[in-house]
Formats: structure tokens, C-alpha cells, sequence
């Protein structure tokens, strides 16, 4: 699903799309099986330092390198950029077999269960006991299907950079998809306000863009104190969420970043940080 890399070859006027989408050039064979969820410009610059120890970027002189090394640039981003957005990530044997193990064990404990269940009948309830011996197969056989997936279990790793590439490029509209996320409650005293407030803030304020994110609440319990909670988040939404994308705060639920017990101003190099920080607080 993830593509043959191995049998992807390079064309002078065109690109070569694996059955993923993905495409590959003679010069970015070192990276295809790089999997690091480090940022693209991190890998870019890695990439330009192997190829400058292999010898493959020159010395074009004072007016060309430049131009030079900006194309070799574009050429492997529009390269990355074709990769496939996930790969799926093995699980080792020794996590798996156990579960497995447990598997065959509980089937062949189902089956003799429901083979004394068949050929023990009993007579002076028969329609009762029918109706159970079919109950407890139908169970038996859900239970059997439930195990497809645990025994194949697929754990997949996505990579927000490549996205980035294919999605939002520089200069051209942004490509990505709208999001609708919908929050449903029913009973404020069970489910406070306040959480549900930070549950939108923390919605809107997601690194997507912000025209592109839609969140709807829906109150079964119609309850003014909800609805007058959710005008005063709207409002708070304004300052909060531009506030999250300017200085990339986590977590982004207000009530939880300002309980954390920790360094606020760590990797914060921004000068107005502090002073919106404890204007929003």
C-alpha cells in the first residue's frame, strides 16, 4: 500500500508515480526509506549536506550556485512532496504472537463450550434452550469476526510535513480539505460548561487553517447556561486561538495550559509572548 520504492524509476520529462502516488528521482534514492517525523526543512538541509560529501554539488561559481542549489532544492521537495502521506509501522512478533496465543486458546474453549451446548439438550425447556444454543452462536460468531483485525492488527505513521508540501504551497491556493467537528452534551451538571468550552477552544485553535475548521455543539439538554457559556467562548475564541497559532502554545485548551507546572517561557523567543500570555490568562 505504501509503494514500491525499489522498482520506481527516474524519466527525463516526467515523473514516476509508484502505486501510492509517490515519485522518486536518481538523486533522492538515499532518502526513500527515511521515516523521521522531523521537519522537512531539517531534512532538506541533511539531504544537501550528504550530497555535497558525495560530490554531486559542485562548485558553479559565484552567479550559478545559487541558482543551482535553489532548483536542487525545489526538485526534492516537489520529490517529497509525491511521497506517500503514511507508511505502515510493523509491530514485532514478540508483542503480537502472545495475543494470538490467547486467541486460538479462547476459540477452542468457544467451541467446546458450544459443542456440550448442542449435544446436551434440554428436553423439558427445548424451545428456551434453541433459542439460547442460537443466541450464544450468533455471539460466538461476532466474537470470531472481532478477532480479524486484533490478529492483523495495522498501525500506521503519517507524516504533516509531506501534507504541508502537496497541500499548501507557497504562492497557490490552500488545497486542503474543510473539517466539521461536531461536540454533542446533554446534562450541564454532569458535564460542566467549562469543559465543554475548552473542548471548542482547543477544536478551533488546531494547526489547520482556521477558514477551514468548522465546530458545532449540539445541547440536547437546551441549557441557557451552555448557550451563554458558548457566547463568551466565541468571543474569547478570537483572541485565543490567533494567540495558540502565533506562539505554537500546547496543550491548547486553556484551562489545562495554564495549570501546567512548567516553564512557559522555554523555546519562546517571541517578545510580546509574556504580555499576551498573561493578558489571555
Amino acid at each position: 500500500e505504501n509503494g514500491d520504492y525499489n522498482n520506481q524509476q527516474w524519466h527525463p520529462n516526467g515523473q514516476a508515480f509508484s502505486v501510492a502516488g509517490s515519485t522518486a528521482g536518481k538523486d533522492f534514492e538515499g532518502d526513500k526509506e527515511i521515516y523521521g517525523s522531523a521537519e522537512w526543512k531539517e531534512r532538506v538541509e541533511k539531504w544537501k549536506v550528504r550530497q555535497e560529501k558525495r560530490g554531486l554539488v559542485g562548485n558553479y561559481g559565484d552567479a550559478g550556485h545559487d541558482q543551482a542549489e535553489q532548483e536542487e532544492e525545489e526538485d526534492y521537495l516537489m520529490a517529497e512532496a509525491r511521497q506517500p502521506l503514511w507508511r505502515k509501522v510493523p509491530i514485532s512478533s514478540s508483542l503480537i504472537n502472545p495475543y494470538r496465543i490467547v486467541i486460538v486458546l479462547r476459540l477452542f474453549v468457544l467451541i467446546f463450550f458450544l459443542r456440550f451446548r448442542i449435544l446436551t439438550p434440554a428436553y423439558d425447556a427445548f424451545p428456551l434452550w434453541l433459542i439460547s444454543v442460537i443466541c450464544e452462536v450468533w455471539f460466538a460468531f461476532s466474537w470470531i469476526l472481532d478477532q480479524f483485525p486484533k490478529w492483523f492488527p495495522i498501525t500506521r505513521e503519517t507524516y504533516l510535513d509531506r501534507l504541508s508540501l502537496r497541500f499548501e504551497r507557497e504562492g497557490e491556493p490552500n488545497q486542503l480539505g474543510s473539517v466539521d467537528v461536531f461536540v454533542s452534551t446533554v446534562d450541564p451538571l454532569k458535564e460542566p460548561p467549562i469543559i465543554t468550552a475548552n473542548t471548542v477552544l482547543s477544536i478551533l485553535s488546531v494547526d489547520y487553517p482556521v477558514e477551514k475548521v468548522s465546530c458545532y455543539v449540539s445541547d440536547d439538554g437546551a441549557s441557557m447556561l451552555l448557550f451563554d457559556t458558548l457566547s463568551e467562548t466565541a468571543e474569547f475564541a478570537r483572541r485565543w486561538v490567533p494567540f495558540c497559532k502565533k506562539h505554537n502554545v500546547e496543550p491548547r485548551a486553556p484551562e489545562f495550559y495554564f495549570s501546567e507546572k512548567i516553564d512557559y517561557l522555554k523555546n519562546k523567543v517571541h517578545p510580546s509572548f509574556v504580555k499576551e500570555r498573561r493578558a489571555m490568562k
